[in-house]
């Protein structure tokens, strides 16, 4: 007989599609069965949970297969629910990254969640052949294989309170066995314009990170996708795709040779078809001179160099299982990266095991004095399946969390004509026995100012003139943090609201939560904005989006407090902070508006100092006599921008997607010199910064 098999790896789509990207693990798996079991199934694979829900009103399926992430758990598990209320005899399969690693949990986890019939570990692939033919072998009857206690590699399952688990399956030796899940045509139905494609290059990683899902055994030994493969996908990829990103999905790309090979195929690809305009990937922890080659291939504007420093605390690392690149070699590749007109980025977790206010404090200052044109201040998120997860680790660090629903996930969604809301809760580690709850505040706080004066090179211009009179930029950063918390304007008010809100959206447990959004117009409220937002995002957005004016107004005020300290009075200078603040106003006011036009005379060649990157002695720059600038979005602009609101819609710089993903820098305004003959000075739009 035909056997009908769903593969679910949906997302939550409330407010807005929460994870817009293309359901990669699910395709593989599916493409795998279909080389394997060809005409012995009858399957489909789903992303949004509508789709799920038309194809659940004609169709039974006898295998229901979910994909488990944090950002999804819980919606999977109600339609797994409702699925074994309605079909009895469906066997909800569940695989994936939201499990724990050790037995007693993981039993713990199963009878948390009594829908799902069994859970498979780490790679799936071929597990699912081998349930499928055992299943096969006693006609599909779960009750049976329970009853008996069967097993097949990889699976664990609750049967009589007794927890059933088996060897774990052998890892796939040859990934190029494996089929294509774009080369099938099974990603097919993805290419809808919202969602961005996803494909994976290598697997594994040699690190023991302890908070990472990837830190532990498993997944040690690294395997490879053969370059001719790459290509091939790229190649389909392109011939459908109509969002401007790409997803590589692999855990340290760059990490190997042949990854610039890949690179090179990308930057063919961009120059042939202007896709993709940006490339989003986890980049190698300790490779960091290929990574600047890498960038150099693609070009700045298409992807930035990545430091996952987490902390530069030397206990942390040791804690967390973590070596970094020596600070002076961070530092020189930063400085590469800038000159090449892109962004550095670093990543900072906040509150690891052992992590103290003067060691976060110290982290983020050691970044930004690297340097770093954008520094992700990510908080502790307790992952299943990690070390920093367990009991022991919990422990010995006398580790304090709170809860909360993830930001985008959560909807009301529909099965057979009933409807249910569903939302994913995460856990935050908030103290410790070396930071305090006030000291993570504090931490938090520093977190929105870098957000928002220093990320995306918003006043890269500024920071490079203190830097000119030898003022670092995390000085310039410190004194602006310190500077709001005695402030009594809008942006000290904007900080108290986040502060109010993370405190409005957090809980001290997980049943606190569910108990909260069940209730009668909870979701409509988490849907309307009320609750549930990235406050860190969030707030950095508002900030930019309605306060650009009383932002500029405040970091000019606080560099010119700097400036006075460091520097005797000097009118040429005092004219020059003056007009740099209107022209910085000119670029970065109203970004998504693209037939602003602006012309401007100034004292100084703006066009020039914009496109060298403002390092040039400003004072050499002066125009006694005046210049006339223009300042607009270049065409290539006005086509990024376009894109991203066809994508996402009008409202794109509000969503914290974008501030994640993208370089907003990328979006402020060009300059050029308006000669007066007719004449104009271009300013290329890939400098700028």
């Amino acid at each position: 007989m035909t056997v009908k098999v769903s593969f679910s790896d949906l997302t939550h789509a409330g407010k807005v599609v929460a994870t817009d990207t293309f359901p990669l693990g699910s395709c593989m798996i599916a493409a795998n069965a279909q080389k394997i079991l060809g005409n012995e199934i009858d399957f489909e694979v789903f992303r949004y949970p509508a789709d799920f829900s038309t194809y659940l009103k004609k169709n039974i399926p006898d295998l229901a297969c979910f994909s488990a992430f944090s950002w999804n758990i819980c919606l999977s598990h109600e339609y797994a629910r409702k699925i074994k209320k309605a079909f009895p005899k469906t066997i909800t399969i569940f695989g994936g990254p939201e499990f724990p690693s050790k037995y007693e949990e993981q039993k713990a986890f199963l009878e948390k969640y009594p829908a799902i019939d069994c859970f498979f570990e780490f790679e799936g692939e071929m597990a699912f052949i081998e349930m499928f033919k055992a299943m096969q072998a006693i006609d599909f009857d779960w009750e049976r294989f329970k009853r008996e206690r069967r097993t097949v590699p990889s699976i664990r399952y609750l049967t009589g309170g007794e927890m059933i688990v088996a060897e774990l399956m052998p890892q796939v030796t040859d990934l190029d066995s494996l089929p294509s899940p774009h080369l099938s045509g099974i990603s097919d139905k993805f290419y809808d314009g919202v969602l961005t494609p996803m494909m994976q290059t290598a697997r594994g990683c040699p690190y023991s990170c302890t908070f990472c899902w990837e830190g532990g055994d498993y997944f040690r030994k690294i395997k490879r996708f053969s370059q001719e493969r790459i290509e091939t996908e790229l190649n389909y990829i392109v011939d459908r795709v109509t969002v401007p990103d790409l997803y590589i999905v692999d855990a340290n790309f760059g990490m190997f040779k042949e990854d610039l090979e890949t690179t090179h195929l990308l930057a063919g690809l961009k120059e042939k078809h202007g896709w993709p305009k940006y490339m989003m990937t986890a980049t190698a922890k300790n490779h960091k001179k290929r990574m600047i080659e890498i960038v150099g291939i693609l070009g700045s504007d298409t992807m930035s160099s990545s430091f996952s420093v987490q902390n530069t605390d030397e206990g942390v690392l040791k804690n967390i299982k973590r070596k970094n690149p020596p600070l002076d070699q961070i530092i020189t590749m930063s400085d590469t990266a800038n000159s090449m007109g892109g962004q550095s980025k670093a990543e900072l977790i906040l509150c690891l095991e052992g992590d103290s206010k003067t060691a976060h404090f110290q982290s983020v200052f050691d970044m930004l004095d690297a340097g770093m044109s954008y520094i992700r201040t990510y908080q502790f998120r307790m992952l299943r399946g990690t070390e920093s997860e367990s009991k022991e680790s919990r422990e010995q660090y006398g580790l304090e969390t709170k809860y909360r629903v993830l930001n985008r996930c959560f909807g009301t969604y529909e099965f057979r004509g009933e409807s249910f809301s569903s939302v994913e809760i995460e856990e935050i580690v908030v103290a410790s026995n070396t930071m305090s709850y006030a000291d993570y505040q504090d931490c938090r706080h520093l977190g929105l100012t870098v957000e928002i004066f220093n990320n995306d090179s918003y006043f890269v211009d500024l920071i490079k003139l203190l830097n000119f009179h030898g003022i670092k930029r995390s000085k310039f950063i410190k004194a602006v943090d310190e500077a709001i918390k005695l402030d009594m304007g809008p942006l000290a008010s904007l900080y108290c609201q986040f502060t109010e809100e993370e405190e409005k959206n957090s809980w001290n447990s997980c049943e606190e939560v569910e108990e909260f959004s069940q209730k009668p117009g909870v979701i409509q409220r988490y849907i309307d904005g009320e609750y549930g937002a990235n406050e860190l995002y969030k707030y950095r957005a508002l900030a930019i989006v309605t306060q650009a004016q009383e932002l500029h107004r405040f970091a000019f005020q606080v560099a010119r407090f700097l400036l006075d300290k460091q520097i005797s009075q000097n009118p040429v200078l005092n004219t020059y902070i003056t007009e740099l603040q209107e022209f910085s106003l000119l670029r970065k006011t109203d970004l998504i508006n693209i037939d602003q036009f602006a012309s401007r005379k100034f004292h100084f060649n703006f066009a020039m100092l914009l496109k060298n990157l403002f390092v040039p002695d400003p004072m050499k720059a002066y125009q006694p006599e005046g210049i006339e600038v223009e300042v607009f979005h270049s065409d290539s602009q006005r086509e990024l921008i376009s894109g991203y609101i066809r994508q996402y819609g009008e409202d794109l710089i509000g969503d914290p997607r974008l501030l994640i993903r993208n370089d907003i820098n990328l979006w402020y305004r060009t300059a050029r010199n308006n000669k007066g003959d007719g004449a104009k000075e271009m300013v290329s739009p890939e400098l700028n910064l």
